[in-house]
Formats: structure tokens, sequence, C-alpha cells
């Protein structure tokens, strides 16, 4: 069976228009020894390659603006990030942001992973499903 470790909202979050947000996510019945929730984020306690995916639902009701999504780590430089026009999101996902990467993670180095949003519609938006899904790869090539 594969290992997977899922992180969801566990409740819709506001996001304000302009504003960069931290979206809280807490563990789901799936989990991965070491790879805990952390201040609403994910840390990662052993040293291993992780594939991480990122989804963030915008819906499908507003085409205004721009949606922004990125998993931020400690020295600033996200894991994933991607800016894109809402109208075109809501052609082509039907409002869901969706972005794979993969690195290594652990105490001496990447330990830890935030998702945070951030859209320009001149209103707030609520975000009903947003998470990161977590699985271990087998070791790099060198």
């Amino acid at each position: 069976m594969e290992q997977l470790a899922h992180f969801a909202l566990t409740e819709p979050a506001h996001v304000p228009s302009r504003s960069l947000t931290p979206l809280r996510l807490a563990p789901t019945h799936d989990r991965i020894p070491g790879v805990e929730t952390h201040e609403g984020g994910v840390s990662f306690k052993g040293t291993g390659w992780f594939e991480v995916l990122l989804t963030v639902d915008w819906g499908s009701t507003n085409r205004f603006g721009t949606r922004f999504s990125h998993t931020a780590i400690p020295d600033g430089h996200p894991l994933h990030s991607e800016a894109i026009d809402a109208g075109v999101l809501v052609d082509l996902s039907d409002g869901k942001q969706l972005l794979r990467g993969n690195t290594m993670f652990g105490p001496k180095g990447v330990d830890r992973i935030q998702l945070e949003v951030w859209q320009d519609s001149g209103t707030s938006l609520d975000v009903e499903n947003a998470s990161l899904e977590i699985r271990p790869l087998p070791n790099p090539p060198d």
C-alpha cells in the first residue's frame, strides 16, 4: 500500500483581495511517520525525497482577477508557485489550481512548508477546499 500524507482545510478560508494569506491545514486520516502538521503547515522530522501535490479550489463563480498559490518554505523560495488569470483557471480546471513538485525534505534542509494564497478580484473570496498531498519517492538519482 502506498504511503500518503494528506493535509487539508477543515473549514473555508477567507482570502481578502491583495493579501497573501496562509491556509491552515490539518492532517486527515492518511499519515506518514515524521510528516506532521506544524502551525497550519507541514513539517518533516526525517530526511527524504517527497512529491507534493498542491490543490486550491477557488470555485468557478468569480472570473475576475488573478489567483496565486504557492508552498512557502523557510528560505523564501517556494516549492510550487503559480499566478493565473481567474477566467483562464475556470476554463481550464473549473477554478482549481493543481500543482506538483518534489524535493528533499528534512531537519538539515527544507524542514517545513506552508500553503499560501493571494488573489486580486477586488473582493474577498472564500476557498472551500485546499490541500497538500505528500508521497515519499524512491531516493533521487545521484
